[in-house]
Order: structure tokens, then sequence, then C-alpha cells
């Protein structure tokens, strides 16, 4: 009455299906746990079913090592120490299969059996049955598993390792991530190259990122802070592959928080346990659409005066940033809102001058703040902030007036982590001056304690149960003015920095490790971000982060987006201009479907140590390309005065860079339409607004990089390097018409061809998919609003170009 049943895009079927329950240790070179109608089924014949039924395992596809991990934090920089593994268990062997329940060991020998306790370790995994569901164009299929070591007695520390059939085509993925690929240049590729282990560890993103000698030098003098090249803050333990015959796909994901790493196809984590998934489907966006809805979660959306022009950051206060301000107003520059970071005053060490960790309003820096927010309002200019989930020692140092120190209030009430010996966790950051605690995100009093005070009262300006609540524990006389414990019109948005500093040896209100916690710490401080915008009902309000993992998304569906980091004020694929669109494509393909930029990038630097000096600096045109491929690919354009802003080119610097910022600005507004209609498909289905070549032109450009689709509307190949003229780039079969010339490219080549086009800084290399309708409409909104199609003389070449009719495009009559 069982039957195995084989699904498959593939016409490639197993030559023979055996139902069995077996009750005798055996060894396969391939067999596959097949959850329909409780029906496990073993297959010796090997077959590339990526859209089946079955969740195919290789031979030896649970394996155990006895090894050991040390991790120490400095600065927010980790060093991970791992020595060569004390035993290896490479075998698998199954000793019973019932129903969804598979039993066996990891032995150190082929062919052994599971009776010596010194050579095996014994396990069992439980496979659920696969949930089919409509998505893409087709059907997708989703099957979990959870092992667990059953005696792990002998092991000093388990390190378990789960592993997934291999793809043919290679795998992208992994989070956030900017140089998957060790090719020259790091970008040529978003493959990650086979046999080559990659870290999945929330951390600083680091300053180099393997460009060397600059990597090697701020790792040597600055606690390994030039990272390497897979160090990201938003690793996520999730990979996709694309079948290039069929052009099915398929997503394997873990679930468990532990330190883990990637390897060909397999997971590995220091922990006893393993959990995750696997996801196959016809096509690209049904695994996308599967993944996002039943693993990662999805963001909820962005506020739509997020698509009224540019977000511009400033600093200095009151005088400082209206100036700034007015010099881009006056230059027609559209404003849509202002990111001021050091909105809660600042403290200066030996690193430099630094935001002040206290959250909430320094008074004496903004001193109009109430009036300033509510006649900016009124205007359309929103104001955005900066937190983190950390609180400054030595606020009344540098802030007498302050109504609240929040470390000396978080550290009274216990809401702080603490150390092995139960003492509040005092970190540093860049220089050992800067010190601070971190909140304990799982204990709900803390929780609400900065969700009530920080978000809700501080930014937010909606402080009566805050004050009723969390009453200062010092005394204060002053004034309640919003920002600082009144009421008044609150911020619109806010950076939600950090969250990847969490050590590994802490102290938390739950009992959790350190080790399970430090991964997970992203998205609990999403979390909370979230959850305070949906009790306060903030739905046109929105924060950034930059830390992340698997489920980042799902937790911030209320207000949550991403920003992809520091990079350096650079043009290179490691952790420059380059690397910005290798992040994004990565990010996409693992459910981080809103991301921007900062424009003009945020590292600059300029040291000398032993003889050796680095320096890193921003150039106008640098500027300038960077604006290009924010205003295009951003969900959010957005500038950044950076690290050194008194060093720094700005925006408003020069009439070319404010005039260019300020088109820009306007493209970015004219596509919001497009924009607008893409973020509704990422909350709706988990679609990107930033594709890859493949999802609709061909999956033989799985991983291809360098260039990409706006949804499914607008081709761009950015440029990367300066003094570029004319740029190259592949457009597939079809019609396409140059955004800037209207020139229509027609392409007969069944695998499309290389085009070469001007690309003048101002003018990078875009197409319209002319074979989509909805492209033409949009395109007219960007035309008509860069004034291509009211100009004498613009209109005509145009319209000859592409043979438009009056009445269809422009409402009027006749034909031109």
């Amino acid at each position: 009455r069982r039957r195995a049943v084989l699904l498959s895009s593939s016409p490639v079927v197993p030559l023979s299906v055996v139902c069995c329950r077996m009750m005798r240790p055996f060894n396969l070179n391939l067999f596959a746990v097949t959850a329909l109608l409780g029906t496990l089924c073993v297959s010796g014949v090997s077959t590339s079913a990526s859209a089946s039924e079955e969740l195919w395992l290789t031979d030896n596809f649970f394996t155990v090592s006895d090894s050991t991990i040390s991790v120490t934090e400095k600065d927010g920089n980790f060093n991970v120490t791992i020595p060569p593994p004390l035993a290896t268990y490479p075998y698998t062997v199954i000793t019973s299969i019932n129903d969804g329940l598979v039993q066996g060991c990891a032995c150190q020998a082929p062919a052994s059996s599971c009776s010596s306790s010194k050579a095996s370790v014994p396990f069992t995994c439980t496979f659920t049955p696969s949930k089919r569901s409509r998505a893409g164009k087709g059907t997708s299929l989703h099957t979990t598993f959870s092992c667990v070591l059953t005696d792990a007695k002998a092991l000093t520390q388990p390190l378990v390792t789960f592993k997934f059939p291999a793809s043919s085509s290679g795998v992208t993925g992994l989070g956030i991530q900017f140089s998957p690929s060790p090719s020259s240049p790091p970008s040529s590729s978003l493959l990650f190259p086979p046999s080559t282990p990659v870290p999945l560890f929330v951390g600083e993103q680091g300053v180099g990122r393997g460009l060397e000698p600059l990597t090697s030098f701020m790792s040597k003098n600055f606690h390994g802070a030039g990272g390497t090249q897979y160090s990201t803050y938003a690793p996520s333990p999730v990979y996709t592959s694309v079948d290039v015959v069929s052009g099915s796909a398929s997503a394997c994901y873990l679930v468990s928080t532990e330190y883990a790493s990637y390897n060909s196809s397999s997971f590995s984590v220091y922990s006893p346990s393993i959990a995750g998934g696997y996801v196959s489907s016809h096509d690209y966006y049904g695994v996308l659409e599967t993944l996002t809805g039943d693993v990662t979660g999805r963001f909820g959306g962005v506020p739509t005066w997020v698509g009224k022009g540019a977000v511009v950051g400033m600093q200095g206060g009151s005088d400082v940033v209206k100036a700034k301000l007015s010099k881009l107003e006056a230059a027609g520059v559209p404003v849509a809102g202002l990111w001021l970071q050091d909105w809660a005053g600042k403290r200066v060490d030996s690193f430099g001058s630094r935001v002040l960790w206290n959250w909430e309003l320094d008074t004496n820096f903004y001193p109009d703040w109430p009036s300033m927010l509510s006649e900016w309002s009124s205007r359309g200019v929103n104001v955005l902030a900066y937190i983190n989930p950390c609180v400054s020692t030595r606020v009344g140092e540098f802030k007498p007036h302050a109504r609240r120190d929040m470390f000396l209030e978080a550290r009274d009430r216990g809401f702080l982590i603490r150390d092995a010996e139960g003492e509040p966790y005092v970190q540093s950051s860049a220089s050992d001056e800067f010190q601070f605690g971190t909140v304990d995100l799982t204990m709900p009093d803390a929780r609400e304690w900065y969700q009530a005070v920080v978000i809700e009262c501080n930014l937010l300006c909606k402080c009566k149960r805050a004050n009723k609540l969390y009453p200062p524990l010092t005394e204060y006389n002053g004034a309640l003015v919003c920002g600082m414990g009144g009421e008044g019109v609150g911020v619109k948005g806010y950076m939600a920095d950090f969250g990847e500093y969490l050590p590994y040896d802490v102290t938390l209100s739950t009992g959790l490790s350190g080790a399970t916690a430090h991964n997970d710490w992203p998205r609990r401080w999403s979390s909370l971000n979230s959850d305070a915008l949906e009790a306060a009902n903030a739905k046109d309000v929105l924060y950034f982060s930059r830390s992340g993992g698997l489920r980042s998304p799902e937790a911030g569906s209320h207000g949550g987006m991403f920003w992809v980091g520091d990079q350096n004020t650079a043009w290179d694929a490691h952790d420059g201009l380059e690397s910005v669109l290798t992040a994004y494509l990565t990010a996409g393909s693992t459910g981080f479907t809103l991301t921007h930029s900062d424009v003009g990038g945020y590292t600059s630097l300029d040291i000398e140590k032993d003889g050796e000096r680095h320096t890193l600096g921003r150039t106008e045109e640098l500027v300038l390309r960077w604006m290009e491929l924010s205003a295009v690919a951003d969900c959010m354009f957005r500038s950044h005065e950076g690290n050194q802003a008194d060093k720094q080119l700005q925006v408003w610097d020069s009439e070319r860079l404010t005039n260019a910022f300020g088109f820009w600005a306007t493209f970015h507004s004219l596509l919001w339409p497009l924009k607008e209609r893409l973020i509704g498909e990422a909350k709706n289905k988990g679609y990107p607004l930033v594709r890859g070549m493949w999802y609709d032109h061909g999956a033989d450009k799985f991983g291809m990089n360098g260039q990409f689709m706006l949804g499914t509307q607008l081709l761009m190949k950015p440029v990367f390097a300066p003094g570029v003229a004319k740029t190259e780039l592949w457009l597939p079969r079809g019609s396409w018409v140059d955004v800037w010339t209207c020139e229509a490219v027609r392409v007969k080549e069944e695998g499309g061809r290389n085009h070469t086009v001007d690309s003048p800084v101002g003018r990078p290399a875009m197409f319209w998919d002319w074979d989509r309708k909805d492209s033409k409409g949009f395109a007219k909104k960007v035309w008509k609003g860069l004034g291509m199609l009211d100009g004498e003389g613009k209109v005509e070449a145009c319209a000859e170009r592409l043979k438009w009719r009056l009445p269809k495009v422009f409402g009027g009559k006749g034909e031109l």
C-alpha cells in the first residue's frame, strides 16, 4: 500500500526505487528520505532530482568531529581560533528508518557498525513531510530536518556536519557577502568556490577584507580590524543554486545559531545538534517565495516619503545643519529627510569625535530640536536619528546636563549583560577610553525599558508610558522637551546600529550561552525595534540595520530595512564601491530584499605605523559614480558624512557634486513608482529589488555579477573604476532601449550578446526591457521628469527612434 513518488522538473528519474525499513547497518552511495504518506524510501541510483519530493542526501550525510573553538573579542573584532580536531567521524551508518525517524551513527572508519562506542557517535535525525505550495511559476517543496547526537559524552566539543546534495552550477547567498569568489577581481562571480570554508559568524566587516597590504596592516595594528574575505555583519546560513539545464532551483539552510561554516554544500555547527531544511522549486522565484515565506520572513515595506528625494547625512548641531540644508535646497536638491546621527551629542577620545551613546536629545547641541522637527515636517523634510543597543559610561563627564544616565540606569535596574562574575560586562569600542555596557535583549523587562524610554519616548516623543513606568533615577529639574522626556513631533526613522558585539563569555538573564546567542543577537535587536514601532502604531517610521542573520527579515517586519555596512571610500571589489553590488545580489538571494548603502562610502583613513602608511579618501568621481548606483538600486537614497567628516568630500562641497546629488535624488524619486511596486513584491513574495540576470534571462547566467536588473524592467551595469567612458554589458535576447539616448537595440541571438555604450560620468549604462509592457509606462515617467519629453528636439529624437504615437504616450494628437 505504500508508494514512493519522485517528482522532478528534470526528465532524469531513478532506475529503481526500493521502499523499506532497514533493520541492520548499511552504507549506500546515495539515499533519499521521503516524507510522502509516511513512506521512507532508499534509492541506490544517482539522480539530479532538484525539484523532487525527496530530500536527497549524499553518502555520509551526517558526520562528526571532536573539535574545540576559542572566541575572544576586542573593540568588536573577534578572534576565532580553531585548532585541528581531536578526532573525526567522517562516515555515516544507518541502523534504522521508521517513518520520519532515521537513526544511526557517525563512524571513524567505513563500513563500521555502531557497536563500538569509541569508534562511533550515535545520532537521531527527524525529517518532516514535504510541504507543497504554489510559488513562482510552479510548485515548491519544503522539507525540514533536525539531527541530534544521542550520546556525546566522549566528545570535548562536538562539531556536527550535515551534507546536502551537491550543485553542479555552484551556490550563492550566505547572507550579505562582499567577495564570494577568490578570483581576480573577486567580484567577477557570485559563486562560492568548492572546498573553501566560509565562516558564518556575525562580526565587524573589517577594513580591507582581503585587499593587501591594507588588510594585514589593519589586522596587525588594530586587533584584527582588517577582516577577511568572508567577514560580514550579516552572514546567513542559507544558499541557493540553479540547475542550468532545467532552470529549477533549490535552497538549503541551517537554523542553528552557534558558530557555523559552509563548505561544499555542507553546513557545520559547533553543537551536539543541527537543524535546517531544503527548498526546491521549478524556478528561482519559487525558491525565494517559499524560503522567505517559510523560513527567513519578509520585511514589511518602506514609507512612501522615502521616495520623495534624498535622505542626507548631516551632523554638527542646529546651526550647522540648517546651513547645510539651506545650501542643498537653494540648489534644488529634493530632500526627503535629514539623518542626524549626533542628535544625542558627542564625546571626544583619542580615536576622535564620537556619538555619545546616551540615547536622549542633547539640548546644548540641538537647542531648538522640537521646533526644528515640527517646521521641517510641515515642509516634508523628515528627521532621522541614530541608536544602538549599547550605553556609554562616563555620561556625566561629557553631558552634565543629561536627564538620564542610561548606563547607570540600566546597571541599577539590572538590565545589562553580565560577565562571569555577575558584574555588568563593560566593553570598549575603537579605544580603551570609549567604554559601554549592552542591554540584555533576552530579558523582557530590559526590552520593555529600552522600547519605552529610548524608542517610544525619546525618538517618537510619546512619553507618557516611559515617564510613568521608568522615571529617571537621578534628579532632573530641566524642561521636558521632545527627545528628552517630552511630547511632540518625533523622528521618522533611525539607524539601528551594531548588534554584532555580543561576547562569547557573557552571562545572560535566560542562561543562554554567548555561543548560542551571539549569531542570533542581531535578530533580537531588530525584533526589539520592530515590536516598538508596531506597538506605537508608527507605520511611517523606518529603521535600518547592518547586522543580521537568517531570520532578520522576519524580525524587521515593521519598519525594518538594511544597509550593507561600512564600505571603504574606494573603488575596489574587496571593500569599496564594487563590493556593494555583490552585497546586494547575495543579500537578495537570502531574504534581505530591501538594502542600500552610504553614498560615497564610509571608512577613510590616513594612518602611519612603523614606517608604513595607508590612506583612503573620497574623490569627486568616486562619489558621483556611487550616486549613480544608489539612485537606481537602493530602496533609500542616503548619504553619509563618513568617519572623518571634516576631511572628506561632502555632497555640498562643490557645485558639481551638489548638482549631481540633486539630479540623482530626482532620478530616485522618478523611479519610485517602480521601486514601490517592487517593495510590494518584497513584502508579499520575498523578491528583492536588485535581481541577478538569471532571475529572468537564463539559468546559465546563475552567479553572474557586475550588472543587474531593477525588478524585471531596468537593466544597469554600474561603473566601478575611475576614468571609464565606455561600458560593455550583456544584453539578453529581446528589445532594449537606452535610458539616455532612447536608442533601441534588438538582440536576436538566443543567448544574448555583448553591447558597448558610452558611459561618461552621469550617464551609466542603463536599458529598459522594451518587451515588457509596463517598462514603457515607467520609462515615460522618468523621461518626462528629466525633461526629455517636453524639451525642444529631445521629444522628436526619442519619438522618432521609438516610433511613438502621441495619443498613447503623451496624451496629445497626431504622430511625431
